[in-house]
């Protein structure tokens, strides 16, 4: 039984290591590759990789490449967010703010946002001072919404 576990876990880590790293399958998916891009990063995220995670479900969840899943969108793009990615968070907060695959729900959605407002994402920050402009979920908070959209100028004008 051992040996059976060191023969499989030999044949995923050549498996992973064949698919090349995320950034290869980045270049794959720039060459208009997306079938084998996509087996690429199916390989990465179940190994792990969060980045292969996030791209996966994004590409599922807009079917890039694939049909629209947003079940398996659901699936990648919640590990890539409990991985700690950014993008990820965002999206699954977009998810619970729209109701995508998830009972609509607000709390959840600002819960995701402000994670990964917190890190940086500028769409995250964008989505929250409307969230909270609005009152949908929070109390309403003109003061937090107009600091959130500085915040989004900021890093736009940084990135200029």
């Amino acid at each position: 039984m051992e040996m059976r576990k060191f023969v499989l876990g030999l044949a995923f880590s050549s498996a992973v290591l064949f698919a090349g790293g995320f950034d290869d399958s980045l270049k794959v998916l720039d060459s208009g590759n997306v079938s084998k891009a996509i087996s690429q990063f199916q390989t990465l995220a179940k190994s792990g990789d969060v980045d292969a995670q996030t791209m996966l479900g994004e590409m599922y969840l807009d079917g890039i490449g694939t049909n629209q899943d947003t079940k398996k969108a659901y699936f990648w793009i919640q590990k890539g967010a409990n991985g700690g990615d950014k993008e990820a968070q965002y999206l699954l907060g977009f998810m619970y703010e729209n109701g995508i695959e998830v009972k609509k729900d607000l709390s959840n959605a600002v819960a995701w946002y402000e994670k990964a407002a917190n890190k940086g994402d500028t769409m995250a920050m964008y989505n929250l001072a409307f969230i909270y402009k609005n009152g949908n979920g929070v109390t309403k908070d003109m003061n937090k919404a107009v600091s959130l959209l500085q915040k989004v100028e900021e890093i736009k004008s940084k990135n200029m």
